[in-house]
């Protein structure tokens, strides 16, 4: 893996590692989601990231759909081991995510290395109807409930 490209914790697209390659425990760091109202909200906010600055490569759109979609692909893939860990140790924010998506909102994923970089992310988004943040940082993790 080259220096500039972004291991994602969450897809599973063939440029994702398989299910079993994850680690047990859910852990990203340097990484904020985005919460949408919707697919086209989604991608107006990626948008918006790319024109403030943001690599292409640090920004990624899941809509509700590929939500579902990649956690059931997921569960049938995972091992017995990260199914229980997963469901153990923070199943409240599976069900937040899963629930989002339930009801057709979509997540926007962006590399954040550091705090400034989070900061100027939710900043460019200001204008755009985010219902949650949720940054992963180095050490901790942060929630912003929008509404």
């Amino acid at each position: 893996m080259s220096e500039d490209e972004v291991v994602w914790p969450t897809g599973m697209s063939d440029q994702d590692p398989a299910a079993r390659e994850r680690p047990l425990v859910f852990n990203p760091q340097g990484f904020l989601v985005a919460i949408l109202e919707d697919d086209g909200q989604a991608e107006e906010a990626r948008v918006a990231l790319a024109e403030a600055g943001f690599a292409e490569r640090d920004l990624r759109v899941h809509t509700s759909q590929q939500i579902l979609d990649n956690w059931e692909r997921f569960q049938a893939e995972a091992s017995l081991a990260q199914r229980v860990v997963g469901a153990v140790t923070d199943p409240d924010t599976i069900e937040r995510y899963l629930g989002y998506a339930r009801d057709g909102r979509s997540a926007l994923w962006v590399h954040v290395p550091d705090d400034a970089d989070a900061k100027k992310a939710v900043r460019a988004l200001a204008d755009h109807q985010v219902l949650h943040f949720r940054h992963y940082g180095q050490d901790s993790q942060q929630d912003i409930h929008m509404g």
